[in-house]
């Protein structure tokens, strides 16, 4: 796998750099107002939008990226659902360039998300979609072997994260975990460029194979834990499809973890293990608030590292009667990516259409530092007094850290 500049990419295409290890992709996508004057339109109804809905909403990508399949003539358009150009583009007719072949397609509607799957020649570099929602062309990026085939990554999206966050978070994994390959896609970030990051990323021992996707995306507006308000956020579901399809179909195990987000296993074994050793191919597990309550020291960047106490389970019964943990935090994922059905969708907290991954694996759970991380949803740095009842020193955590060699 190679590297490209971002700014000078086609539609994906890459262009070699001091080795195959490393890379830098820029999708290139396909835009609405290149070609039409409709555009997506949001299913929240207006009463329920806050005043940045519309800045935030994504109403003007069609596709995400356009890429070859691995092992197979077959093409992938990922993008964002179709909400009120479903009915058009499903009349749309598909072209495949050079040889002008007509390439019927399958629809596929995801949660928050879409595919457009299609068989076309070899040597197939562009699509071309006609009909009521105007003509235009993809370029497809061709089929390339997996950089992660046999490894074990760590991948997640992030936006202006600092970069010694990104590190112990990298450090942590190898150690702990035994992960030894990174994907990153990059939202954005105005602190650091790509280039940057990735080298950051390789700066850690025992980095064998790194790539930052540039994912210039808008994240979209947020939804509330009420049923049907989680509709219109694109972003991260695009990412994770787009990096299952795209890098990941040949992984050994994936491990989709934020960065303020570390995974514990009790008997100190490997997150990896047990997705690889479970009768179905996964993991899943919930997460519990890493906090502080102490006065920050301004002076000093604050690490995962610098925090121990946790907040204590909060049980109380649901509307079914059973008993919950009302300040967990919702379940993260390990899985061996060539075990997951191809017909599910790989979403934050769950895959979706795969009963496997409705369980929860025992002896396993993830720690979510409030401190780690901008503030870009709510305030995350409003410190409580020390509280016995509310907080406890979290001491697997702490033996774990001193597992980590957090300086190489």
């Amino acid at each position: 796998m190679k590297s490209i500049s971002p700014k000078i990419a086609a539609a994906g295409s890459l262009v070699p750099k001091r080795n195959d290890m490393d890379a830098i992709l820029s999708p290139e996508p396909t835009l609405l107002p290149l070609f039409t004057s409709l555009r997506r339109e949001p299913t929240r109804p207006v009463a329920l939008r806050d005043p940045s809905f519309d800045q935030q909403f994504d109403a003007t990508t069609l596709f995400f990226d356009a890429f070859h399949c691995e092992h197979s003539n077959r093409i992938v358009l990922l993008g964002p659902p179709l909400f009120n150009l479903g009915p058009a583009f499903a009349a749309m007719k598909g072209v495949a360039l050079p040889s002008h072949t007509p390439c019927p397609f399958e629809l596929r509607r995801l949660d928050r998300h879409m595919q457009i799957w299609l068989n076309a020649p070899r040597g197939t570099t562009r699509l071309r979609f006609s009909g009521t929602l105007g003509e235009f062309e993809v370029a497809i990026a061709p089929p390339a072997p997996s950089p992660f085939r046999g490894r074990r990554v760590i991948f997640t999206l992030s936006k202006d994260n600092e970069i010694e966050w990104i590190r112990d978070w990298i450090r942590f994994n190898r150690d702990i975990h035994g992960a030894d390959a990174v994907l990153i896609y990059d939202n954005e970030s105005s602190r650091y460029t790509t280039r940057e990051l990735l080298s950051a990323i390789r700066s850690v021992s025992g980095v064998a194979e790194a790539a930052v996707v540039h994912w210039p995306f808008r994240y979209g507006p947020q939804g509330t834990l009420a049923r049907g308000l989680w509709d219109s956020d694109f972003c991260q579901l695009g990412a994770w499809e787009h990096a299952r399809r795209r890098f990941l179909a040949d992984a050994r195990s994936a491990m989709n973890c934020d960065i303020d987000e570390l995974v514990l296993c009790t008997d100190g074994t490997s997150i990896f293990q047990k997705a690889e050793s479970s009768p179905f191919g996964i993991a899943r597990y919930l997460g519990r608030w890493v906090v502080a309550t102490d006065e920050p020291n301004s002076a000093n960047l604050p690490r995962h590292r610098d925090f121990d106490v946790a907040l204590r389970p909060q049980m109380e019964r649901s509307r079914f009667f059973l008993k919950r943990d009302v300040v967990a935090c919702f379940p993260k994922w390990t899985l061996v990516p060539h075990r997951c059905p191809d017909r599910t969708q790989w979403k934050v907290h769950t895959i979706g259409g795969w009963l496997p991954a409705r369980l929860t694996t025992p002896g396993v759970g993830f720690r979510h530092f409030r401190e780690i991380g901008g503030n870009w949803k709510y305030d995350r740095k409003v410190r409580e007094p020390s509280d016995p009842a509310r907080h406890v020193r979290d001491e697997a955590l702490a033996r774990t850290f001193d597992r980590v060699n957090w300086s190489r």
